[in-house]
């Protein structure tokens, strides 16, 4: 090795520039006992043929040792050698350790952090950083150990499962409930493929597509279904949507059924939406429906009444005596008239002038024959929010059916009659 070489290597190691040194800190371990430190340059197979080691030591000079004299190769990572060689320098201190620890951290020498994280703790039970390091867990003012920690839980009755701790009684049901969300997951790929196919330009390959949509029967194909065919733009997608979702069985299919009924653009695919409901999944409709009432969308409370009074019952009755008359909320835009001050003409039928222009008018800066309205260029407009109450004749309706009354409009009037009258006259006894 050159002067120049060792020069730069030493003065490398004096400035910590660990970066400059091989990646590797080796050791031989002699037969004397003694050890040299460094790189070993020599290969196993060579050490094997009996070749002589060849290490590079830690100050940069290189060394040959006979392999008669070797006893053993001991090749580790650079940051473990100089974590040794910094040990040996340590003080014991609280402060030293704690320095220590966050190197061994920063170089991610785990067990040696630990080493030195519960020496801290040795001078200081209550060094938090230090706590935290070693995982530990306050509870109740105490620190726990993890292994301490998952036994309490253990104890008041949870497992630890998929990252979290759960009621060990809960977790049949919890991993049934991700086995289902499993199996949703699995139908996006097929349901997107099988669309994707049956609107292509190929005939078998669409006619293949449109037939694997059709034989769909699994409740947790709904999800896809409502993805990739419910929210398609087509009309006849959508209608294809219905179809498939009314032979799935059970309450599944229902909310999107039923949300199309009252939210979809075209009106044969409302219906049809509605009438793939069957009578044993009402129930579920019923709750989407009365919901429905409540929209800010007037349209969608006036469909969502039609079909309440196909496919409810009285018990809607309440619900719908509220939404009888609704009130929403619209933005329009309206125009903001601007002024002007002139030597000629005067103000007509202006009822409302900018802040300025009417404290001029007040305190006698203007004449008020001089101010008019500017009516030259483009009219501004600004958007204001306008709240109008509808009528809902839907929902009269759907009132008069059930109950074979008629108040019109007026909710007091439908509220005492249904709260009052209603029950007076059920329960009167018979006059002789």
């Amino acid at each position: 090795m050159t002067i120049h070489r060792m020069l730069t290597v030493a003065a490398a190691l004096t400035s910590g520039l660990l970066t400059l040194m091989p990646l590797q800190a080796d050791v031989i371990h002699l037969e004397s006992g003694a050890a040299i430190r460094g790189q070993i340059l020599t290969s196993e197979a060579q050490f094997e043929n009996d070749e002589p080691v060849h290490i590079r030591k830690m100050d940069g000079t290189e060394t040959i040792v006979p392999a008669a004299e070797v006893r053993l190769l001991q090749r580790r990572p650079l940051k473990v050698e100089e974590y040794e060689l910094r040990a040996e320098k340590l003080e014991d201190t609280l402060d030293a350790h704690w320095k220590m620890a966050e190197w061994c951290r920063a170089q991610q020498l785990i067990e040696q952090r630990r080493l030195h994280l519960e020496r801290v703790l040795d001078f200081d039970p209550d060094h938090r950083q230090a706590h935290y390091g070693l995982g530990h867990t306050q509870k109740n003012g105490k620190w726990l150990t993890r292994d301490e920690y998952e036994q309490q839980k253990r104890d008041s009755g949870l497992v630890r499962h998929g990252g979290k701790w759960v009621p060990a009684d809960q977790l049949d049901e919890i991993q049934a409930e991700e086995a289902k969300t499993k199996a949703e997951l699995d139908w996006y790929p097929k349901v997107r493929i099988w669309l994707k196919q049956a609107g292509g330009s190929d005939p078998k390959r669409a006619g293949d597509g449109l037939v694997n949509l059709r034989s769909i029967r699994s409740p947790e194909a709904v999800p896809a279904l409502v993805q990739f065919l419910g929210k398609d733009v087509r009309p006849e997608v959508r209608r294809l949507f219905v179809a498939i979702c009314a032979q799935i069985a059970g309450p599944r299919p229902v909310p999107s059924l039923t949300l199309l009924a009252v939210r979809d653009q075209v009106r044969d695919i409302r219906d049809s939406a509605l009438t793939a409901i069957s009578e044993d999944q009402r129930d579920v409709a019923m709750t989407v429906l009365l919901a429905s009432l409540q929209d800010k969308n007037n349209a969608f409370v006036r469909r969502a009444a039609d079909a309440i009074a196909r496919v409810g019952t009285d018990a809607a009755v309440p619900a719908l005596i509220r939404a009888l008359v609704t009130k929403h909320s619209y933005k329009i835009s309206v125009p903001v008239e601007s002024y002007s001050v002139s030597s000629v003409g005067g103000l007509s039928g202006v009822s409302l002038l900018p802040p300025d222009v009417q404290a001029g008018l007040l305190t006698g800066i203007y004449d008020p024959e001089t101010v008019f309205p500017f009516r030259g260029g483009p009219v501004a407009t600004k958007d204001v929010l306008v709240s109008v109450e509808h009528q809902n004749p839907e929902v009269l309706d759907a009132l008069r059916h059930f109950t074979k009354m008629d108040f019109g409009f007026n909710k007091n009037a439908w509220h005492r009659w249904w709260t009052v009258d209603r029950n007076q006259q059920q329960t009167a006894p018979d006059l002789p």
